[in-house]
């Protein structure tokens, strides 16, 4: 899940590992991607961001579970539910 060559290459991967196992909050940019806001993430990354959009999308379809991702409600479950690790 986190040693492939895609994820690694996400400039935000460890915080995306952090929200995903621990329901750790991210960035505004990243809770854009996850809550499948893809107007808001465009319009809030960085240079380095923008280039990978395409690769969080991908990663999260191949990889996330899909709880954790998808809109406001899915994050905020995810947040608080603590990620995989739970509470």
């Amino acid at each position: 899940m986190y040693d492939d060559d895609l994820f690694r290459a996400l400039p935000q991967a460890e915080d995306l590992r952090h929200y995903i196992e621990r329901g750790r909050p991210v960035n505004h940019f990243l809770t854009a991607v996850l809550e499948n806001d893809l107007m808001a993430a465009f319009a809030r990354a960085d240079a380095g961001n923008k280039a990978a959009l395409e690769n969080y999308l991908i990663w999260l379809k191949s990889y996330a579970p899909i709880a954790a991702y998808g809109g406001a409600e899915n994050v905020a479950a995810w947040i608080a539910r603590g990620g995989i690790e739970g509470r």
